[in-house]
């Protein structure tokens, strides 16, 4: 269990973030400068498959609480036997700074169960979205770990998404996560007024995290 303990706790963090009507979000690595509107919430689900056979499930929720967006989580790892669970809390922030340009930041600390000591660190990054066209967003992100008795890493991501037709979201991302070197690509189906599904192929390009499939779903309450 030990094992997984810091890639665990590292991935929650790294997954945390909403999602807006043109965003990155979900279990996607690069997290968009947008936040759920006033009195909204939505959960989300999603579960991975990685090369070599490690499994991770991902459940989580976050609301609009006056400026901000709170939201919680929890992920369960298991991987040849041995398994691990990690909780993470997030802040984020976002408001637009000029049209179609948007600045935000997240503040993410996570929590490993059955470990000494449970708190395994925290993420701080800066998000930016850019929108030139109606249908085409452009999110950059800028941050750190912060590892508890471990060593902090950078952490930055670059990603495209664009809508072809109403309902259906192509998204691709070049990140840096768990020491690893990423490219990912995925589809978003909006497949009700409220809720969306998301398929994407993490190939990793070098370090010691395997490539992945990670398969999500997306529920949003209060939505007009």
């Amino acid at each position: 269990m030990k094992g997984l303990a810091r890639p665990l706790a590292l991935a929650l963090i790294a997954g945390a973030g909403g999602q807006a009507a043109l965003a990155a979000g979900g279990h996607h690595a690069v997290d968009d400068a947008g936040i759920l509107e006033p009195g909204e919430c939505e959960l989300e689900t999603w579960g991975t498959r990685a090369q070599g056979g490690e499994r991770l499930l991902h459940g989580g929720g976050a609301c609009r609480v006056g400026p901000i967006e709170l939201g919680a989580a929890a992920e369960y790892a298991r991987d040849h036997g041995a398994s691990a669970t990690a909780y993470g809390l997030e802040a984020k922030w976002a408001r637009e700074v000029a049209e179609g340009f948007s600045l935000g930041l997240v503040v993410a600390p996570a929590w490993q169960a059955r470990t000494r000591p449970r708190y395994q660190g925290a993420a701080l990054v800066g998000l930016a979205t850019w929108e030139p066209r109606d249908d085409l967003a452009l999110h950059l992100n800028l941050g750190r770990d912060f590892a508890h008795r471990g060593r902090d890493e950078n952490r930055f991501g670059v990603a495209a998404e664009w809508t072809p037709r109403q309902g259906w979201s192509l998204l691709a991302e070049r990140y840096r996560a768990e020491a690893t070197h990423f490219v990912r690509a995925g589809v978003r189906w909006a497949a009700g007024r409220n809720w969306s599904v998301d398929l994407s192929r993490a190939q990793r390009l070098s370090g010691p995290a395997p490539s992945n499939w990670t398969l999500g779903l997306t529920l949003g309450l209060g939505v007009d």
